[in-house]
């Protein structure tokens, strides 16, 4: 679908929104954010249907990008060497022998391909081929949206970062004044620990035989790379949203932020859906400082049961503008095609929904996610295991990966909790 047609869409189930949801104000003399929770039977399923239309119109905008570029590594079936700074004549031959050892199940190939990739012992996880891990990667930033806001970086080992908390000193001087410089302070440290996850496909022997092609990776293993990268992609976000921080990565919604917006005092029997008012969403925006308030990693993270509770909600005074706006043609191309408060979002399904009545729950989250860092460990290695299912001819191929995740500023960010 076009652009053009895509914005049309949204534009006509907008306008048929904001009617039905006048129509409902009209017959009950109720806010509009009510219809959820106290509309007829009828009226609830036509919401669901508008929501459900709308969320995929956002979708299919968050992933065009995404899909493109995946398009392009379908058309490049070559698998090249992870060994870097080799010549084509060697990556070739890493990816036959990488390829021959899933096809065989010979373990001596893998032990050798293991000790000439990493050269740690013959115990150690083979490095997977480069345009495979290219797909996995891409499959994993497809699913996770963390990933599409977060700062991504790669290290290679074990990190203890300083966090400034303090800056140096700026005075005003007269001419040949003085000043006595300060250092900024760095009082606190982040240690970032790249966990482990490790993702197990179990394949036939004549699948494995009839995936490979002459010119290398057939369709079969682009397939298990591109659920190996769902996978993986969507339990690293689950991580990244609900994550302890204590022996795992830490997530966005048990981040200590300490700016919220509390729906209800105590948060007893209270819930979004029904105590949410677009004063609230006004002062979570504000509550993060201006300085953090630019950029385009400036944006709500929220469920889907949030988004359209929030779609029903307007501003106060003579206006009674909604809070939520679909966005201009330009942007249709590139991210969420709608704002809340004039801040893009995107949907996580980790994040609490708009009925949870736990008190303390974290039902939104605004924010710069530049301060929201994502740690890859260099590489994406591989086990395989063709003796545990040789009675039935089957060979598990292990996909490992490892990751942390912190919030380096909470001062960059605000929620709002039951």
């Amino acid at each position: 679908m076009s652009d053009s047609n895509e914005l049309h869409e949204l534009q006509q189930i907008t306008h048929q929104y904001r009617n039905s949801l006048a129509a409902y104000e009209a017959r009950t003399g109720r806010a509009g954010s009510t219809v959820d929770a106290k509309g007829s039977g009828e009226e609830k399923q036509l919401f669901a249907r508008m929501d459900a239309d709308l969320t995929a119109i956002e979708l299919r905008a968050q992933l065009k990008a995404t899909e493109e570029r995946l398009a392009k590594l379908e058309s490049q079936p070559t698998l090249e060497s992870r060994i870097s700074g080799k010549g084509s004549a060697e990556a070739d031959e890493y990816s036959k022998r990488w390829i021959n050892a899933l096809v065989t199940g010979d373990a001596m190939a893998m032990r050798t391909l293991t000790a000439g990739a990493s050269g740690v012992g013959l115990t150690a996880a083979t490095t997977v081929p480069t345009d495979m891990e290219r797909r996995i990667v891409e499959r994993m930033r497809t699913a996770n949206v963390m990933r599409q806001l977060g700062r991504v970086s790669t290290i290679d080992s074990k990190r203890t970062i300083p966090v400034e908390n303090a800056l140096p000193s700026t005075s005003l001087v007269a001419e040949n004044g003085s000043i006595t410089p300060a250092d900024p302070s760095f009082a606190t440290s982040i240690s970032v620990v790249p966990y482990k996850l490790v993702t197990a496909v179990t394949m036939t022997q004549e699948y494995i035989e009839d995936a490979i092609g002459a010119g290398g990776i057939g369709g079969g293993l682009q397939y298990v790379a591109d659920k190996c990268g769902l996978s993986i992609g969507l339990k690293q976000e689950e991580y990244m949203t609900i994550g302890s921080g204590s022996s795992e990565p830490e997530g966005i919604e048990t981040a200590n932020i300490t700016q919220t917006v509390n729906i209800g005092a105590g948060g007893a029997g209270n819930a979004a859906d029904t105590d949410l008012t677009g004063d609230m969403i006004i002062n979570a925006v504000h509550a993060v400082p201006p300085q953090y308030r630019t950029g385009p990693k400036f944006a709500w993270v929220l469920h889907d049961s949030m988004v359209a509770t929030i779609r029903k909600l307007k501003a106060g005074g003579a206006s009674g503008e909604y809070l939520w706006r679909p966005a201009e043609a330009a942007s249709l191309s590139g991210g969420a095609p709608g704002a809340i408060y004039g801040v893009p979002y995107y949907i996580n399904q980790y994040m609490n929904t708009a009925t949870d009545t736990t008190n303390g729950a974290v039902v939104a989250v605004v924010g710069n996610f530049d301060y929201f860092e994502i740690f890859d460990r260099t590489g994406i290695t591989s086990m395989i295991d063709p003796y545990s299912g040789a009675g039935n001819h089957r060979t598990t191929l292990y996909i490992y990966t490892r990751f942390d995740s912190h919030v380096m500023l909470p001062e960059a960010f605000a929620s709002i909790v039951v």
